[in-house]
């Protein structure tokens, strides 16, 4: 018997048709037999960056898999059919072209487990900054979820005022990276010193020690404008996030990357370094980024961290990015 794998997916718009989505507008998946065929024909000549392994997890799910969805605050979970199809951008739904059609496992108050019913481990898992994650190492607890779906035991929220909150955060995040992108209605620093004293209170939050340092610290192209560390809980080394910040709308070229990878450490001081691009702007040139072993946030996902960290933020920055804490009606 095949085994039965569980996998995260990114797609919660596609509830509705039954499906579930992945993007790659440029390669229809569903025209391929094999994950090999899809690589070598499909994607030649096409960057696919660090994303190699999420493509191949997508195209082979098989009937009987199980897909964790997530919401805001909840999730749903779908049971692989396994007709693959493609719908481009025009007719169909942005980041979600390449299909696959399911079964969402629905009990008598409607799909989501709250996050809160799952263990600690699973809900940090469901944070990772990827759309496909293999989450096979949580199937005891998943199985127990389903079975408990099947029996009509558990206790969640509306179906439809879920899907409001999942559209309302939606679009929150997509007025966000507007804001910040047009520095218009956000009262943040220009020049992008808003949005590095941004990071730094999120980073401080999470007991990094964290500072801007000065633009002539280093000579060169060499550049950062956050460095974080903290020490190790194993050793008495420490880790170290070393970021370089764009205030930039449109697209971000590669100087970034070459600024922050350039940046000189002594590694012996460190059991880990990072070496990242934040930028308010998309950034397509990941091989290049993979390459100097840089990791990007990029526009909506730089969004997704900031949201994900809204509860660090103090009042005052909240204000200045024009969050308001009153209650809102669904």
């Amino acid at each position: 018997m095949a085994q039965v794998n569980f996998v995260m997916v990114r797609s919660p718009k596609l509830i509705k048709n039954n499906q579930i989505g992945y993007g790659w507008a440029s390669v229809n998946f569903s025209q391929f037999e094999t994950v090999k065929d899809l690589i070598d024909q499909g994607f030649k000549g096409i960057g696919r960056g660090r994303q190699t392994n999420q493509i191949k997890r997508y195209f082979n799910l098989k009937q009987g898999d199980y897909v964790i969805v997530p919401f805001s605050g909840a999730v749903a979970v779908a049971e692989i059919i396994g007709e693959k199809s493609y719908q481009p951008v025009t007719e169909g739904i942005q980041y979600g072209e390449n299909r696959i059609s399911v079964r969402y496992l629905k009990h008598k108050d409607g799909y989501f487990i709250p996050r809160g019913n799952l263990s600690t481990a699973l809900q940090n898992r469901l944070k990772i900054r990827m759309t496909v994650c293999d989450l096979n190492e949580f199937s005891d607890e998943l199985y127990k979820h389903i079975e408990s779906i099947k029996n009509d035991k558990l206790y969640t929220w509306n179906n439809e005022q879920e899907l409001k909150i999942q559209q309302n955060t939606e679009n929150f995040k997509v007025d966000l990276l507007s804001r910040l992108r047009s520095n218009k209605d956000i009262n943040l620093q220009s020049g992008g010193i808003g949005l590095e004293h941004l990071i730094k209170e999120i980073l401080e939050a999470k007991n990094y020690t964290a500072r801007i340092p000065a633009k002539n610290e280093k000579s060169g192209i060499q550049d950062v404008d956050v460095i974080a560390t903290r020490f190790s809980e194993f050793s008495e080394k420490k880790e170290g996030i070393f970021i370089q910040v764009k205030h930039h709308d449109g697209t971000t070229g590669n100087h970034g990357i070459k600024q922050v990878a350039e940046y000189e450490v002594n590694e012996d001081d460190y059991s880990q370094i990072d070496k990242v691009l934040i930028t308010t702007a998309d950034f397509k040139n990941n091989d290049f980024a993979d390459l100097h072993n840089v990791t990007v946030l990029a526009g909506a996902d730089f969004v997704n961290w900031i949201y994900d960290n809204l509860n660090l933020l103090s009042d005052d920055s909240l204000s200045s990015l024009g969050i308001s804490s009153l209650p809102t009606l669904l």
